[in-house]
């Protein structure tokens, strides 16, 4: 081997050693890369903003506060159960929830928090059986008027047109992320959510 030769060969091992590090960086970033921001069809804040305390009543009789959102990707849909159009999107949330079962761990921590708008016709122990038709994963909440009007307008939900229309998406720790308008595509709305995780 030439003087020559023995110079250039560190500078070949270090090259080959480069690219190898450049590929194998370039395949892990893009395997574990979140979509791009244009790829979600939810409407994102531009600051995650954390949701007031408040007092309802869950679908067991239980009191539901901020922190019964912690440790849960929580959907929050405000309506009245009764509403066909309600319907529609609660079964739209089942299939977008069935659509997780490829990642166990974030489907056993997604649910959809249903807020009754108004105290319900039924009985509150009716509400129960009424959400978990649905999914016995997913819970119902309801309280009296002011308290309930008081959360949903800090969720930006309190206008007639959004009711079981838009789900807030609630993060683990309580902080409201993003609003899906976007209710016909049940994949698309598995598909952002786990933009989030």
């Amino acid at each position: 081997m030439t003087p020559r030769q023995k110079k250039l060969l560190p500078k070949l091992v270090f090259a080959i050693f480069a690219i190898a590090v450049f590929a194998a960086s370039y395949y892990l970033g893009n395997q574990y890369a979140r979509p791009l921001v244009t790829d979600i069809d939810a409407a994102i804040l531009p600051r995650p903003e954390k949701i007031p305390p408040f007092h309802l009543t869950d679908k067991n009789g239980a009191p539901f506060t901020r922190q019964s959102l912690e440790n849960f990707w929580n959907f929050l849909i405000v309506g009245n159960l009764q509403e066909p159009g309600c319907d529609r999107l609660l079964r739209t949330y089942v299939s977008a929830w069935n659509n997780l079962a490829h990642k166990p761990e974030l489907q056993k921590t997604t649910r959809v928090v249903f807020i009754q708008k108004n105290r319900p016709a039924e009985k509150p122990e009716q509400l129960k059986p009424a959400i978990e038709f649905y999914n016995p994963a997913f819970t119902a909440l309801f309280g009296g008027r002011e308290e309930t009007q008081r959360l949903v307008r800090q969720l930006g939900l309190h206008d007639e047109a959004a009711s079981c229309k838009v789900a807030a998406l609630i993060s683990p720790d309580g902080y409201l992320l993003a609003l899906f308008t976007k209710t016909a595509d049940p994949a698309g709305i598995a598909r952002d959510l786990q933009y989030f995780n």
